[in-house]
Formats: C-alpha cells, structure tokens, sequence
C-alpha cells in the first residue's frame, strides 16, 4: 500500500449500503400491506384499490432508485489516501469534504467480514481515534479486496510503530495466538451469558402470541381475525426472536474465538458467519472490566473485557470483549499473559463498604418503602370496586403476597450490593467492584481517569463516608463506572494519585 496514492471504496460497498434501505422500504411495505389487507385480497376489489397498490408499489421503487443514484454518486466522488501521517478521506461531491485522521491517534484498527462481503471477497477496515467526540462510533470505515484491506491494515499499524511496512509483514497465523476457544468454550461462554430477563420474555411472549392466535382462530371468520390481529401478533413474534436472540448470540457470535499478545498490542479474531479481527494498541486500554451474569455467578465464572475507545460502540458489539467466561484461575492465568499490566490488580481482593453505608442507604430506603406502602393503599382501597365479589378474598391474598415481597425487596436488594460491593486503590489504580444480582469489576489507572464525581447525603456525611463515578476516555456504555461507599478521608488520596502524587 503506497503512500500518497489515492483510491476508493471497493464497489460493492454501494450494494451493500443500498441494501440496508432496501429492508426499510420493505418494511414500510409489508405494513402498508398489513393495514389495507382487507382491500388488497378482496377478489373483486375495486379498482381504487389495485391502483393504490400500484402505487404504494411505485413509491417504493423510486425511493429504490433515488437511494441506488444518490449512493453511486457518493462512492465514485469518495476518495482515500495516506499522507504524512495521516489518513485522508475526500469527498467531491456538490458539498465537497475532507476527512484527515492522525495515525498516532488510531486506538484501534479492526478487519470484518460478513457474509455479503466473504461472497464478494471484500473486507471492512474499522478504525476509532482516542476521541470524546466520536467515542461512541467508528470514525472511519473502508471497504476493500481483503488483499488490499490487510495490506492498509499491515501499513497503518507499522506508521503507528514507526516501522517500515515493507520489512514488518503479517506476523499472527493461526497457529501462534495464545488462546483459541474451543466448542466447550463457546458452550460455556452462551450459558454464562443467558440474561434471565430474556428468557422470562420468550416464554411470557410465546404464552402472549399462543393466546392471541387461539382467541383469533375461534372467531367465526378465523381468516379475518388472523388479519385484523397481524400486528399486533407481528409485534409479539419480533419480541420473541429479540429475546431468542439475546439468548443465543453469543453461542455463536464467538465461534473460533482467538486471542494473542503482541509487544504492544493484543490481536482479537472470532467469527464465522461475520468475521473480525482487532487489534489495540496496549497503551490505549483506558482500563479493564471483569463481568459476571446472574448464572455465570451461580457457577462461578468471568468475563474479561477491556475499556477502549472503538471497542463495542457498534451496537452489534456492546461488549468490549478480551476473555470467554472462564473459572477465576483461568482469567488470571490468561490474563498473565495477554495483559500482564492489570493482573495484579485483577487479583487484588477489595475493601468491603463500611458499616456506616447502611445509615446512608436509609433516606432511599425510607422513600421506597413509602412508595410501597402507597401503592398498597391503593390497591387495597380502590382497586376492590373492579373487583368481583367472588375473586374478592384470591385477591387481597394475591395483593397482601405481593406487597409483603415488594416491601421485601428493598432491604434483600441493599444486602446482596453491600455483600458485592467494594474498593481498593494500589499500585497505581484504583479497583472497584459493584452490583446486585449480578457482578461488575472495574479495575483504571489512575492516570487514565478523566475525572471523578463524589457525592454525600447528609447521613454519608455525618458517618465520614462517600461514594463517586469515576469517568473515562470511553463510549457511552462505558463512559461512568460507579464507586461503592468508601471512607472519605481517601478521597485525598485518590485525587492526589489523580494528579500524580506518589504511591503508598
């Protein structure tokens, strides 16, 4: 890949791009159709009715060809180079534009491929910029001849290193990473990460969309009602497969999952139906995270991800991923090797919150059991005239139960954060752990943190304690990492480490 030589976009990112308002449009169709179902199957529908099929049909072509026209004018008027440092993107098109990005800024430059683009034998190259600004978007993608889209890749990364291109050629092969997920792995890692919400909603929307279809179908038009309910059973299928999917993604999201630590960078391949490969800079990982679900706690495994900008702000790829669940040892063991700058302070046990936090946990409390105790007057005083006599006495059970479990809820939810919750600050970092149900670690050098908040209610106060949100370099998922409870008096000490103070 030579400098200064200019070139565009491989062509089939136009079919690509066109595609995707290709599904809107059809989306806007099928509803049209949904709604005028009764003119448009009608067999001796009126003539009005065919032309407004015609022309809803018409509409949508030429909103088709529009997009096809004003795509293939933008391609072909889009050009790429590398100049002095830089990546340069210009657009001549009627309302001309110049792009520069400074390859000392990339904090990460990714390779994808999904399945149009194996076809088409293209590739996309993905590259973020340590910026605030666009931290919650790719800042520039490319599209390329996978030759030519790993040859940018080979040279971008050796002008970050400061090396010649020619003499620094693709080093990882398959059988170099550190780690490759296995089928056992990837079975694991699904388990762990099964939200329980998603499985509650599958099976409450399949219970939804099993009633709605039987009540349809025993109407006396079955036909009709099916029609008249399509909506509505449409929006319930849609539900469903969103919750199958949140369930299932990631059995197959990470399928030939690899990991490999470089001098300075770690390289990330997983994917078969969509394949990517990321490789970061070590020096821009703004901090480390270790996850744990619901069930993943139960079996007590973990989830390494890492905090850097680029990484999960597609909404395809909300984790910012570095190790598949996997027992403690295991994660300490892998993270040794692949990121031997935070394992000591992964393995850190931390300070539990003080005593005191419960007396600051009280004014909250208060509030939400008097919300509780509200909202079972009401229940208890007005809901009674819609109900009749004889499910009276089932529902003052029903209520009084679910009233003495909400009322429950508040002091079992504080006990399971106080149980979770803790912090530590050594070594230069600072570690926070937080979470109910669930489990999040939060482990950031203190010279990566942007800046902290620290609040006190008049109780927190009066105890000496406080609790903050340290805020980081990162997208919006991972912008503000909370801090549980903590003595105040180490308030000073943070911010004196903050500002480069020396360590204990």
């Amino acid at each position: 890949m030579e400098e200064n030589k200019k070139f565009r976009n491989h062509v089939s990112v136009v079919a690509e791009r066109v595609g995707a308002g290709t599904y809107a449009l059809l989306a806007v169709l099928a509803g049209i159709f949904i709604q005028n179902a009764d003119e448009l199957l009608d067999v001796g529908g009126s003539l009005l009715a065919d032309r407004r099929a015609l022309l809803y049909l018409l509409i949508c072509l030429g909103l088709l060809l529009v997009s096809i026209g004003k795509t293939w004018w933008t391609w072909s008027k889009t050009w790429i180079s590398i100049q002095d440092q830089a990546i340069v993107i210009e657009k001549r098109t009627v309302n001309g534009s110049e792009y520069v990005i400074g390859i000392k800024n990339i904090s990460n430059i990714n390779l994808e491929q999904n399945l149009f683009e194996m076809l088409m034998g293209t590739c996309k190259v993905k590259m973020d910029t340590g910026s605030l600004s666009t931290a919650n978007s790719t800042d520039v993608t490319i599209v390329l001849k996978k030759a030519k889209a790993e040859a940018f890749k080979d040279k971008v990364e050796s002008l970050l290193r400061g090396e010649d291109a020619a003499a620094a050629p693709r080093e990882v092969q398959e059988e170099t990473y550190d780690f490759r997920a296995g089928s056992g792995d990837i079975i694991r890692h699904g388990v762990c990460s099964m939200s329980v919400l998603s499985i509650v909603v599958v099976i409450l929307g399949l219970v939804g969309a099993v009633v709605m279809a039987a009540e349809a179908l025993g109407q006396e038009n079955a036909l009709d009602s099916l029609l008249r309910s399509a909506v509505s059973l449409l929006a319930a299928i849609a539900i469903i497969l969103s919750a199958v999917w949140d369930i299932v993604k990631d059995f197959v999201r990470y399928l030939d999952f690899r990991v490999k630590r470089q001098r300075d960078r770690i390289c990330i391949r997983y994917g078969v139906l969509k394949k990517v490969e990321y490789t970061i800079p070590v020096d821009m990982i703004q901090a480390l995270k270790l996850r744990q679900t619901l069930i993943a706690r139960l079996l007590g495994k973990y989830m390494v991800e890492i905090v850097n900008v680029g990484m999960g702000d597609d909404k395809a790829e909300k984790n910012s991923f570095l190790i598949l669940y996997s027992s403690e040892k295991e994660v300490y063991e892998r993270l040794r090797v692949i990121l031997p700058e935070f394992a000591a302070i992964a393995a850190r046990q931390v300070q539990r919150q003080p005593r005191s936090a419960w007396a600051a946990w009280l004014c909250p409390l208060f509030l939400y059991e008097g919300c509780v105790a509200a909202a079972g007057a009401l229940a208890l005083l007005w809901m009674p005239d819609y109900i009749p006599a004889a499910y009276m006495q089932l529902y003052h059970v029903a209520a009084a139960a679910g009233l003495i479990l909400l009322a429950a809820a508040g002091p079992a939810v504080l006990a399971l954060r106080y149980l979770t919750s803790g912090l530590v600050m050594s070594d230069g970092f600072v570690k926070a752990v937080s979470g109910c149900f669930g489990r999040r670690v939060v482990a950031v050098r203190y010279a990566n943190v942007q800046y902290v908040t620290l609040e006190q209610n008049f109780i927190a106060r009066a105890c000496g304690i406080c609790k903050g949100t340290l805020h980081l370099l990162a997208g919006a998922e991972n912008m503000a990492h909370g801090l549980p409870y903590f003595d105040a008096r180490r308030a000073d000490q943070m911010r004196e480490k903050m500002c480069g103070g020396t360590e204990d």
